[in-house]
């Protein structure tokens, strides 16, 4: 789905998840170790997930984790690529040999994102408590949000502050976040 924008992508991995969740969930297992290599079972469970939705494993997750992965091996088989797992001391996980620890593209993302960022901000959020960073995330997340609904009324006007709150919150929600 390289061709897709990511959030096209996500919609359309949620409503495959509806009719065929085993092929939705192994999409997006595959689209996991593809971006990022060297993530253990736990770091791709999350990952899908977050693109799927909790609960999509089921009750006998690390069974249904294990056959996913078996599956990827042989569809990654198939086109020539090689699914590994590597047991090194910081560097453990899963892996398509031959491909970087990171798409180049996501590199590039993350490498822009801290570029952002400043040494004294890093320093202060250290020094926060877990708790403070849930309602700091919390508040940036709703400002995110009301930015959202602001612009989409610009957009279209005909909508009501309601009608716009309900678009936002569609939209996030039906694409991932």
């Amino acid at each position: 789905m390289q061709f897709l924008p990511s959030e096209l992508g996500v919609a359309l991995l949620k409503e495959a998840a509806a009719r065929d969740p085993v092929t939705a969930r192994r999409t997006a297992l595959l689209g996991v170790v593809w971006q990022e290599g060297y993530l253990t079972s736990t770091g791709l469970m999350t990952r899908a997930e977050a693109i799927l939705g909790p609960g999509c494993f089921g009750k006998a997750s690390a069974a249904t984790f294990r056959r996913d992965m078996r599956a990827l091996k042989r569809v990654l088989a198939a086109a020539g690529h090689e699914l590994k797992f590597s047991r090194q001391v910081g560097r453990g996980g899963y892996y398509v040999a031959g491909r970087p620890e990171l798409a180049p593209e996501l590199a590039i993302s993350i490498k822009a994102a801290i570029s952002d960022v400043d040494a004294q901000q890093i320093e202060i959020a250290s020094r926060l408590t877990p708790a403070d960073r849930v309602r700091q995330a919390a508040r940036l997340s709703d400002g995110l949000r009301n930015m959202a609904v602001r612009r989409l009324m610009v957009e279209r006007p005909d909508l009501t502050p309601q009608a716009a709150q309900r678009e936002v919150l569609h939209r996030y929600y039906q694409l991932g976040g």
